[in-house]
């Protein structure tokens, strides 16, 4: 049953948004629930879905996505101790793997709010292993070993014996073994292969230390799709979820729907004679009279400096283009000339659809030269998200 407290965390949007926002981001439930679907229906008979949710659930917002997706995956995926007790203090018993290396006072947190530990050494392992019997509280761990990322993990070497090293320290429970691709966006691709006979091995030969481990886990969004070799019993989703490709390959096989839109609504509207400009740096002049429309939006809530004379919203199903440099908190829109249908107060979008136009996270990374990870998770948490 749900707290008190909880329920107040999440706003649902009426059809028209509330009157006092000027940005605001929508939250389709349904379309997120639609893409764990799609996900399931790759996956084998026995693989659970971990939601990952960290950096704020890839910008959508941790605890909106959570509250969604809490009775319907097994596991969540966070970043930091602090992701993990947003869940927790919100009444979220959903198991949570902390990734990463938690420093100071986030492996007590981490014992006493019951979220699992990643672990990457045998060093860790100890430090991890005295607090819990500190606390006199078991601690979860998942052993991450590293098969080729390079980043974080126990080399593949040296896997085995590190391992049974933890495996005999105390007060540590072994609930998980997983690695973690960085190239699985080819079907056959040979080093991604390579990484899962790797990976097996590692099982097996901890299989015969009698080292078992109740969740083995290997792929994300791209290693679920493409490679079902490696789904083990347990999946890492992260961008998928929210609707958006990691990777163009991934489009034919894959049916899934955006998550988020970003709206905001136009504050003033002016008009610009032939030779006068917007924005710092004037390097948007207007070579004929134009209908200028002010967007409360800028760096500072993610939209990125790099769209300046690049970026477009939508409004009315049509495109108009953002002229001028992004600033902080403003960009300004190019309604063209004789344009009089735009008033203060309307809305526009600038990620999502409107009508049969769309904006895609895609489509907006590529224009800005980056990645729709940047796109999305860079937006501001002030932002407020509501879902529909």
């Amino acid at each position: 049953m749900e707290s008190e407290k909880t329920q107040t965390q999440i706003r649902v949007l009426p059809e028209s948004p509330v009157l006092d926002q000027t940005t605001w981001l929508e939250l389709d439930q349904n379309a997120l629930r639609h893409n764990l679907a799609q996900i399931l229906s790759l996956t084998f008979p026995n693989a659970q879905i971990m939601a990952v949710v960290k950096a704020n659930a890839y910008g959508h917002g941790l605890l909106e996505v959570a509250q969604c997706l809490r009775n319907k995956v097994s596991y969540f995926g966070v970043a930091s101790i602090e992701e993990a007790l947003v869940l927790r203090n919100a009444g979220i018993g959903t198991p949570i793997l902390l990734f990463g290396v938690p420093m100071g006072g986030a492996i007590e947190k981490a014992i006493r709010a019951e979220v699992s530990l990643a672990v990457s050494s045998v060093e860790q392992a100890r430090e991890i292993s005295d607090e819990a019997q500190r606390l006199k509280k078991p601690a979860v761990i998942h052993i991450k070993v590293d098969t080729g990322m390079g980043r974080l993990g126990i080399p593949k070497s040296s896997a085995v014996p590190a391992i049974a090293k933890i495996a005999s320290l105390e007060m540590l429970q072994l609930e998980g073994l997983f690695t973690h691709f960085p190239q699985a966006e080819e079907i056959a691709d040979p080093f991604t292969g390579g990484q899962i006979r790797i990976f097996n091995q590692i099982l097996e030969e901890s299989a015969e230390k009698e080292i078992q481990f109740p969740y083995c886990h290997a792929a994300n969004s791209t290693g679920v799709v493409n490679h079902p070799e490696a789904h083990f019993n347990l999946v890492r989703p992260g961008l998928s979820l929210y609707g958006i490709y990691p990777h163009s390959s991934l489009k034919p096989k894959l049916p899934l729907k955006p998550v988020l839109s970003w709206r905001a609504r136009v504050i003033l509207v002016k008009k610009l004679a032939r030779g006068e400009s917007a924005g710092y740096g004037r390097t948007f002049t207007a070579d004929s009279e134009t209908v200028i429309g002010i967007v409360p939006v800028g760096y500072s809530h993610g939209y990125p400096f790099s769209l300046s004379n690049k970026g477009t919203v939508l409004f009315r199903g049509k495109s108009y283009p953002v002229v001028g440099r992004v600033s902080m908190d403003y960009i300004a829109v190019n309604f063209g000339p004789y344009f009089s249908a735009v008033r203060a107060g309307d809305v526009v979008t600038l990620l999502g659809r409107d009508g049969e136009s769309e904006i895609s996270a895609e489509t907006l990374a590529e224009k800005a030269g980056t990645i729709p990870y940047e796109i999305v998770t860079q937006l501001s948490p002030s932002i407020p998200r509501i879902i529909r």
